[in-house]
C-alpha cells in the first residue's frame, strides 16, 4: 500500500499540491511507456498534437491509450484521489505530456481554467467554449475547478533541467485570477520546482498557477496528466469522460 506523507491533506488544502513518490512501480512505468509508444506509432488521428519533433501530447489518451484509462482503479491513484475528493470520485479527462530534444517546449505561468464536456449546453456561468482535439471545452465556475484534482504521473525522472513543473504554493486559494493580479502573486511568492522520480506524482489543484521552463538536457519528459472530480456537472452538462475510482481504497 502506498504510503502518503503525514502532510499530504493539508499540503492539497494550503498550498494547493503535493508531491508523493512511488505510486507506480518499475515495472508499471516500464509497460505505460510502452503502451503510449504503440498508441503513438497506431495513431494518426487529431487525439494527437504534433510538431516538427512529432507527437509531444495525446489529448484524449484515456481513449488512446486503455492502459492509461485503467489507472483509475490503480490502488496507488484511489489512495491519493479518495481523501481529497472522496472514494465517489470521478476520472473526467486525461493528458499525455512529452517533453524531448525534439519537442522542446516551455509553458507561461496559468490556471488550468477549462474542462471537457460530452457536448455543448448554454448554462449560466459556464463558458467560453472552445473545441480541443475535436471534443468541447468549457471554462466553469470556480466551484466546480475547486471540487478538482489532478494527478500528473512521471515516466522518466522530472528535474529542473528536463523542465519540471513550477508551481507557486498557495495561489489556487486566490479563485480565477487575471493577468495583473497573477503578475502580484509572483512578485510576492517564490515558486517550487517539483522535482519527482519515474513512478511518482505531483497532485495539484486546477486553480494552482503553474509552467514549466524548456529542457537543457537531452532526457525525456512524459507526463500522464489526469484531472478527476468530486461529482457530476449540474445537468444538462455531462463529463466527456466519468470513470468512477474504485471504492475500497
Amino acid at each position: 500500500m502506498l504510503k502518503l506523507p503525514t502532510t499530504y491533506g493539508n499540503d492539497i488544502e494550503e498550498r494547493g499540491f503535493a508531491i508523493v513518490e512511488n505510486v507506480l512501480t518499475l515495472k508499471e512505468v516500464v509497460a505505460l511507456r510502452a503502451a503510449i509508444e504503440q498508441a503513438i506509432a497506431k495513431s494518426e488521428d487529431s487525439s494527437s498534437v504534433r510538431d516538427r519533433g512529432g507527437v509531444y501530447a495525446i489529448r484524449n489518451v484515456t481513449e488512446v491509450v486503455p492502459e492509461i484509462r485503467a489507472l483509475h482503479r490503480h490502488p496507488g491513484i484511489t489512495q491519493l484521489v479518495a481523501p481529497i475528493l472522496g472514494e465517489q470520485a470521478l476520472l473526467v479527462r486525461g493528458l499525455m505530456f512529452d517533453k524531448s530534444p525534439e519537442s522542446n517546449w516551455g509553458i507561461f505561468w496559468h490556471q488550468d481554467l477549462s474542462i471537457a464536456v460530452r457536448q455543448r449546453e448554454e448554462i449560466h456561468e459556464f463558458g467560453p467554449w472552445s473545441i480541443k482535439a475535436g471534443i468541447q471545452h468549457v471554462q466553469p465556475p470556480s466551484r466546480i475547478l475547486q471540487q478538482m484534482l489532478t494527478v500528473r504521473l512521471h515516466l522518466d525522472e522530472c528535474l529542473e533541467s528536463n523542465g519540471a513543473l513550477r508551481v507557486l504554493p498557495g495561489s489556487h486559494q486566490s479563485s480565477r485570477l487575471n493577468t495583473f493580479e497573477s503578475e502580484t502573486l509572483l512578485q510576492k511568492t517564490t515558486p517550487e520546482i517539483c522535482c519527482v522520480r519515474a513512478g511518482g506524482a505531483v497532485m495539484m489543484r486546477p486553480l494552482l498557477l503553474h509552467s514549466s521552463h524548456r529542457a537543457t538536457d537531452a532526457s525525456r519528459r512524459r507526463v500522464i496528466h489526469l484531472e478527476f472530480a468530486a461529482e457530476p456537472l449540474p445537468e444538462p452538462l455531462k463529463w466527456y469522460s466519468s470513470d468512477k475510482i474504485a471504492a475500497d481504497v
